[in-house]
């Protein structure tokens, strides 16, 4: 399966699907005062990209959003891959694409907040050269979160 990942719009029924499969899981992993969902409409903001993963005959597979912070950074905000296929690599696809994005925009690192119930997202980030650190922006220390920085100033992505 060929995998391709673009800069979409977010205002579109497979965005949203995978939006709700997102916020589904969440639901199931983490008590409702942790959760913040997003919606196309939150992703239509100015200073988000929407990257959309599809396959060889325009199904999403997956979707991730980078956040420009307006200080040199980005924010890696809601990965979700369809559970369906899950294990395929889209999440890589989707990872590489943001991390290539945001290097060509000039951001010196990217952010991310991921819930320590996610081993397997977890594992995807440190893969792609991810390290934990502490809260960043508006974000508080929580029991259920852990904080990740890939620097971009130091590898090639």
């Amino acid at each position: 399966m060929q995998i391709t990942v673009t800069i979409e719009p977010p205002d579109q029924p497979a965005v949203a699907t995978l939006l709700r499969q997102s916020d589904a899981i969440a639901a199931r992993l983490y008590p409702g005062a942790f959760r913040q969902p997003l919606t196309p409409a939150t992703l239509s903001r100015p200073g988000i990209a929407l990257f959309v993963a599809r396959e060889d005959h325009g199904q999403a597979l997956g979707c991730a959003a980078l956040l420009d912070l307006g200080d040199g950074t980005g924010e890696l905000k809601r990965m979700i891959v369809d559970p369906d296929h899950a294990g395929q690599g889209v999440g890589r696809h989707l990872v590489t694409a943001i991390l290539q994005s945001a290097r060509a925009r000039g951001f010196r690192s990217v952010l991310l907040e991921v819930g320590i119930r996610n081993v397997e997202a977890r594992r995807l980030y440190e893969s792609a050269g991810f390290r934990n650190r502490g809260p960043f922006g508006r974000y508080e220390p929580t029991p259920i979160a852990t904080f990740m920085e890939a620097d971009l100033t130091r590898r090639a992505i």
